[in-house]
């Protein structure tokens, strides 16, 4: 097979089965391998040494270009778009957005979003349970970027998120199409027209609240963010940040359930105080195998050699944080989900990669982590489920979610009251 035609076979399988392809290519090729041809080829960095070249350099790549075609949904404001001075000036007015106390407020909120799902279960249903928790996460995040009042006002727009999810989901063949007209990326521009226009009549009304619009907006008083860069951080946070929550969730329950051991651990902490020890293990262990951003993107802004390889300015790459997590070599019984091994654990910064890394690691990460650990808290709190179906075939390369659901019986409830709507 010459090299063209294996590349595009190796683009093929990739594109309909990412992850074992990333299996197979690092066995045979090592850490480089090139996939595709043309305009849709790109190189494949795998393995420890490749990932902690792209994440301890991070000055041979862009940003910016990786993520160009997106930028018609995410916004130009973005900081998924931006990267350099204005990258850095972003990021440092947003962080202080995700204090302790807002995050302590986002896990209540979540608590009470999710418990409102269990509210409707009864003992002997059959639930499927993902998509009804995915939507609880869009409200809780709501509620979390826009104040508690906001959720009357965006009833409806569940739907266009999703539109905008699929669209920055797509994988590079389908993402190296979309600004010509694909229905999917029609559906996605217009969706992103919509909340765009929802938020920025949320961020002018008058407001001074625990929500992280108003922890923005109060930024723009010291010459901070403009009302366009507030937009965009609050749709692009909307639009994915839900989306990779309800997808870690997802995971966690059916590895939990998958052993009753782990299960029955997190039912005994779930009352604890704050931060209860074992169910931060999990929720680590959970991020390991399914982390919230299993393959990720740069381009080259400059010419560099690495492992026998040149890569000439504007190469497309990819590496994989969830291909690192699984690596026999990094970590002991890597395919085994053992909370356990964050007593020892002590991964490298390039070993473990949940949220991505470097400079452009995920400033709502932190989020992210407390309404895991929120909503796993409830659902052991207030229910006795069991896995129903134990497929675990993942789709989906931002926001990896369960490819057929999540389907649990519910064996007992206790009844909490969750939110009213």
């Amino acid at each position: 097979m010459n090299a063209v035609l294996q590349s595009l076979t190796a683009l093929a399988r990739f594109t309909t089965d990412p992850y074992r392809t990333m299996d197979r290519l690092y066995e045979r090729n090592g850490p480089v391998s090139w996939v595709g041809a043309g305009p849709v080829r790109f190189a494949l960095l795998l393995g420890p040494e490749a990932t902690e070249f792209v994440i301890g350099n991070s000055e041979l790549f862009s940003w910016r270009r990786a993520f160009a075609a997106l930028e018609p949904l995410a916004g130009p404001g973005a900081l998924v778009v931006n990267d350099g001075p204005r990258h850095r000036r972003l990021r440092r007015l947003v962080r202080p957005a995700f204090t302790a106390d807002r995050l302590a407020g986002c896990a209540d909120a979540t608590r009470r979003h999710v418990a409102a799902v269990i509210d409707t279960w009864r003992p002997g249903d059959v639930v499927e349970v993902y998509g009804r928790l995915r939507s609880a996460l869009r409200d809780a995040t709501a509620e979390c970027l826009f104040g508690p009042g906001a959720l009357r006002r965006a009833d409806g727009l569940n739907a266009h998120l999703q539109a905008i999810h699929e669209a920055i989901d797509a994988g590079p063949l389908v993402r190296s199409l979309q600004g010509r007209g694909l229905p999917s990326w029609r559906r996605a521009l217009a969706a992103r027209a919509v909340i765009r226009q929802w938020v920025a009549e949320e961020s002018v009304r008058g407001r001074s609240g625990p929500d992280v619009l108003s922890a923005l907006l109060d930024s723009r008083a010291d010459g901070g963010l403009t009302q366009d860069e507030v937009c965009d951080q609050l749709v692009s946070f909307w639009a994915a940040g839900a989306e990779t929550t309800a997808a870690t969730v997802a995971w966690a329950l059916h590895c939990a359930l998958s052993d009753r051991a782990v299960w029955d651990g997190i039912v005994g902490e779930a009352s604890a105080g704050d931060d209860p020890p074992y169910l931060d293990q999990v929720v680590r262990e959970t991020l390991r195998l399914y982390p919230a951003t299993a393959v990720a993107q740069r381009v080259a802004a400059t010419g560099f050699a690495f492992a026998g390889h040149r890569f000439p300015a504007g190469t497309t790459l990819l590496f994989s944080p969830y291909h690192t997590h699984r690596i026999k070599a990094l970590w002991t019984d890597a395919l085994r989900f053992d909370p356990g091994r964050w007593d020892r654990a002590r991964p490298r910064r390039h070993e473990y990669l949940p949220f991505g890394g470097g400079p452009h690691r995920c400033v709502g990460a932190g989020l992210a982590t407390a309404m895991v650990k929120a909503a796993l808290a409830e659902v052991a709190r207030s229910a006795d489920p069991w896995l129903v179906s134990r497929d675990a075939t993942p789709t989906g390369l931002v926001g990896m979610r369960p490819k057929h659901g999540l389907t649990l019986l519910v064996r007992d409830v206790v009844r909490t009251g969750g939110v009213a709507r």
